[in-house]
């Protein structure tokens, strides 16, 4: 049977990358897609293809059986012109770029919903007040708009998933561990607040039960871990993990964060101090009804594999500076 080939935009990626070598490992055809002129030699020891493409203009993809669509600006300080931009006018272009593929897989975001004390459902998207969304949110839902609009594809799946982490992240890792200096962790307030967090293996799982399900049609699912964590033992187990010690505490006001944010010092903004205080909560039953999805991995399990690949990309100073390439260190 010929291998089924698997389109991946954003292969340079944190996600992209991730990706990239899940569905090689598991021996599809996989063709990656990205800015970079010159990716990753690593790449090259899982993609078959390199795609050279800026997705904010109009593209060309070869032919394939399926499209993963990574490839999005997630800053959450960019402006909102320019997260339109890229997360919605590039996933149109994609769309039409990928028009061959039987299946498209459309990577959105857990932004796309406000904090809520109850797990979030799929539908909350239906009632969810647009103006109180970051810019970010906001451009990932237009995405979803966008392409359920435009979409002509047999199955078609949005994904939202929340805090996505694992090996090769350089995006959440470095941007928590700047919240360590001098041996001393610095907590945003009490931390108190439970979340949802995606290890990057489960998504890649969530992803191949879509398009190895005979469901047709449009589908959108959250995805996560089996069980939320609460902030605080995410920070702390995850620096213990890294600095091979209990690092000491400094409680940080958030009245002072919000000052910073107001002023924008310190590269704080409201979204990030949301992300500090207020639950969000994935509900899960319907991609584990309709999908059996079960996710095996789990954030405490994975820490010392995330600590390993951090030693290897030269440590958390290393890290910190979120360079690139640290998706494909391995």
């Amino acid at each position: 049977m010929e291998k089924r080939k698997i389109i991946i935009t954003g292969a340079t990626g944190s996600l992209g990358a991730y990706l990239v070598r899940f569905f090689s490992r598991k021996g599809y055809y996989v063709i990656a897609s990205g800015r970079q002129e010159n990716p990753p030699e690593n790449l090259y020891n899982y993609a078959k293809e390199y795609v050279v493409a800026d997705i904010t203009k109009k593209y060309t993809l070869p032919e394939a059986d399926i499209c993963i669509h990574t490839a999005a600006l997630s800053d959450d300080k960019a402006k909102l012109s320019d997260l339109m931009e890229a997360n919605v006018k590039g996933t149109l272009n994609t769309i039409e770029a990928a028009s061959s593929v039987r299946t498209f897989v459309h990577v959105s975001s857990s932004s796309v919903y406000l904090p809520d004390e109850k797990e979030v459902k799929e539908e909350a998207t239906d009632t969810v007040n647009y103006n109180k969304l970051s810019p970010y949110g906001k451009s990932k839902l237009e995405s979803e708009r966008a392409l359920i609009e435009k979409q002509n594809f047999r199955q078609c799946f949005i994904l939202r998933a929340r805090n996505l982490y694992g090996h090769g992240d350089k995006v959440i890792l470095p941007r928590l561990l700047k919240l360590v200096k001098d041996d001393t962790l610095s907590c945003p307030g009490p931390l108190t607040n439970w979340i949802s967090m995606t290890h990057y293996e489960n998504f890649s799982v969530a992803v191949e039960a879509c398009f190895l399900s005979d469901l047709n049609g449009l589908k959108v699912y959250n995805v996560a871990d089996q069980n939320p964590y609460q902030l605080i033992s995410v920070y702390r187990n995850l620096t213990k993990a890294l600095f091979k010690r209990q690092l000491a505490e400094k409680k940080i006001p958030i009245a002072l964060l919000k000052f910073m944010a107001v002023f924008k010092l310190g590269g704080i903004t409201h979204l990030l101090i949301k992300a500090f205080t207020k639950s969000l909560v994935l509900d899960l039953s319907k991609i584990q009804h309709d999908l059996n999805y079960a996710p095996e991995i789990d954030y405490d399990s994975s820490l010392p594999e995330m600590a390993a690949w951090v030693d290897r990309c030269g440590g958390p100073d290393e890290l910190r500076k979120g360079s690139k390439e640290f998706a494909w260190i391995e």
